[in-house]
């Protein structure tokens, strides 16, 4: 078991450390809320757009091509999306807070987190087709994640709503992720390739995105006690780590999933919440305290629950 919590370790701790960097250089007075605000729109705007270009740009969307398990983890996710969304609506009082509470709930850190411990753990699996399926889940969700939670701010945002379902439309196609959704499947259904120059660039802007993004994180952290705000990060957390991977094992069981199936169904919805949706949630006026406090929580837990789910899976036999 110790493996695994070196493992989940090796993946969450440097956004750990990333954001108390940006906790200690906020409280020494070396950057200021007009310079985190900033850096969130360098990071919504540019980075993150980059980042999501280049992994659906890259991807090999034929390799491993499980219609089965590609339609049960879409369909759960967007399922499980539209009734938290419902249930935040009719039971939360400040209307205004029901697209952060919902983005943090559902938003898992899918390329970040995602890719790098499915690599750690199935690179030289029995199975060679399990990572590459792993991968290919990861590019789809990723897209449907970003889809569904810039529908929700547009939804929730009174400029688009005046302006009827076009307003919303397009409030949508205007947003920089969608945009590199949107660019990444067309270079990648007609086989285009990007110059060396521009391959590079690309690849400069990724890079950043953690660094950047988990200091503005660790800026905007504050503990303002056990306030209402409070309560909806903790009701978030234990959606995102604990119900959200729960519910779709049980869900992904009943319906005959079994062995690594069933364990990369785990990992998928067992991660923490994704960096690009703090970014996304502060860039389009959500509560960052909710983001970055939901961020940092399940980034830390994260490292004590996936280990739980691996060694439990482990046990039973679904993980070899």
């Amino acid at each position: 078991m110790l493996q695994y919590i070196i493992l989940s370790l090796n993946v969450t701790m440097p956004f750990i450390l990333l954001a108390a960097l940006g906790f200690f250089i906020k409280r020494r007075g070396m950057i200021d809320d007009n310079l985190v605000k900033q850096g969130n729109r360098i990071v919504f705007n540019f980075a993150i757009p980059a980042t999501i270009f280049n992994n659906v740009y890259r991807a090999d969307l034929s390799e491993v091509f499980d219609v089965r398990f590609l339609t049960f983890n879409s369909l759960y996710l967007v399922v499980f999306f539209l009734i938290i969304w419902g249930l935040a609506w009719i039971m939360m009082k400040d209307k205004d807070l029901v697209p952060s509470f919902v983005n943090t709930a559902y938003r898992g850190s899918l390329p970040v987190v995602a890719l790098p411990l499915l690599v750690l753990m199935f690179s030289d699996a029995y199975d060679p087709n399990i990572l590459p399926k792993g991968i290919l889940a990861v590019s789809v969700l990723q897209i449907l994640t970003i889809s569904a939670a810039v529908v929700l701010f547009a939804v929730h945002d009174p400029a688009a709503r005046k302006k009827g379902a076009l307003g919303i439309i397009v409030s949508i196609l205007k947003n920089p992720l969608v945009i590199g959704v949107i660019l990444g499947l067309i270079f990648n259904a007609f086989g285009w390739t990007l110059p060396t120059f521009a391959a590079t660039t690309v690849d400069s802007m990724g890079a950043f995105v953690m660094p950047l993004a988990m200091i503005c994180v660790g800026a905007n952290i504050s503990f303002r006690g056990f306030d209402k705000k409070f309560k909806y990060v903790t009701i978030a957390t234990a959606v995102k780590l604990l119900i959200m991977p729960i519910a779709g094992v049980l869900v992904a069981y009943l319906f005959g999933f079994r062995g690594s199936d069933l364990t990369l169904i785990m990992i998928l919805n067992a991660l923490p919440m994704a960096v690009g949706a703090y970014v996304m949630q502060a860039e389009l006026g959500g509560d960052s305290y909710i983001g970055a406090s939901v961020l940092m929580i399940t980034m830390v837990l994260s490292a004590l629950t996936l280990t739980l789910f691996i060694f439990l899976f482990r046990v039973m036999g679904f993980l070899i």
